[in-house]
């Protein structure tokens, strides 16, 4: 008994229309030249932390009075809210808030004082 044939896994046969790829039928091409370094001959990070430092310096410095002014507005505006976010939510805030709105009469109720904790 003889064994089966192996699956064809090859490149297709002379029938097919057009052929496989690299292999269209054409001239081979000529005078094509690549090159390359190994990357064991690279070196990606070479003089960046010196180029740094004689150059980053400088060029941190050229762009500050473009960049400082919105960054100092921005936390201004941060350190702003962040405080006003805090009045309103202690005790003392929602006090002026209910006199503020007409809940309560001012002096109705004691002022409330906040104390601290003890631990």
């Amino acid at each position: 008994m003889r064994p089966s044939a192996p699956a064809q896994s090859h490149m297709p046969g002379p029938k097919t229309y057009i052929g496989w790829w690299g292999d269209m039928g054409s001239l081979p091409q000529k005078g094509i030249k690549t090159y390359g370094v190994s990357p064991y001959r690279q070196r990606a990070m070479a003089g960046a932390l010196n180029g740094y430092i004689f150059n980053g310096f400088s060029r941190v410095m050229g762009h500050l009075p473009y960049a400082a002014p919105p960054l100092l507005f921005f936390y201004g505006v941060y350190y702003w809210s962040k405080k006003k976010y805090e009045y309103f939510n202690s005790k003392q805030g929602h006090y002026d808030n209910l006199i503020n709105e007409g809940v309560i009469k001012p002096g109705q109720y004691e002022r409330p004082t906040v104390e601290p904790i003890g631990h």
